[in-house]
C-alpha cells in the first residue's frame, strides 16, 4: 500500500487541527512526521490518523502528557517485553479512566432524560413556570429528587 505523503498545509486541512496544535504534537513527540532533504515537513496517512486520535483523545478530556506518553514509550524500552508491560499498563489505565467516566456520563444522561420528559410534560400548560405559580406541576416532585430538575426549577433573586 503506498502511503499519502501531505504537506503541513494539507494536513491541516483534513485533520481539522491548527499548524500550531500540528507543531505541538510534533514537539511532543505524539506525531513524527518525515522530513525532506530540505527540513519540509512530509505528513503519512498514519500521522493524520494518530492526529485525529490525539484530537478524539483531547475532546474527553485526555491529557496531552499522558497522550504524548503512549506514543513516546515504546522508544524507551529495549525489548518488547519490557515495552509491553509498560505500555500495557499504560492503556489499561486509560481503559479504566474512560470506563469510569463513561459510567458517569451514562448515570448523567439518565437523569437528564428524565428531566426532560417531566419538562415535556409541562407542554400546554398555561400557568407561568415556577414553583409558587404552579403547584400541581410534576416539576415540583421532580426536583426533589433530580438534580438537572432542581436546576431548572429552583427559584432565584437574581
Amino acid at each position: 500500500m503506498e502511503r499519502m505523503v501531505m504537506k503541513i498545509g494539507e494536513m491541516v486541512r483534513r485533520s481539522g487541527l491548527t499548524e500550531r496544535m500540528l507543531r505541538h504534537y510534533e514537539t511532543l513527540g505524539i506525531i513524527v512526521p518525515g522530513r525532506t532533504d530540505k527540513g519540509t515537513r512530509q505528513y503519512s496517512d498514519i500521522d493524520l490518523e494518530i492526529a485525529r486520535l490525539a484530537q478524539h483523545f483531547r475532546e474527553l478530556d485526555i491529557p496531552l502528557d499522558t497522550i504524548a506518553s503512549i506514543a513516546k514509550e515504546r522508544r524507551a524500552h529495549e525489548t518488547g517485553d519490557s515495552s509491553s508491560r509498560a505500555i500495557g499498563e499504560m492503556l489499561a489505565d486509560l481503559a479504566e479512566h474512560l470506563s469510569e467516566k463513561a459510567a458517569r456520563a451514562l448515570a448523567l444522561h439518565r437523569v437528564i432524560v428524565e428531566a426532560n420528559k417531566v419538562v415535556r410534560a409541562c407542554k400546554g400548560c398555561d400557568n407561568a413556570p415556577g414553583p409558587g405559580t404552579c403547584p400541581d406541576c410534576p416539576m415540583n416532585e421532580a426536583a426533589a429528587n433530580n438534580g438537572v430538575a432542581a436546576m431548572i426549577w429552583q427559584d432565584n433573586q437574581t
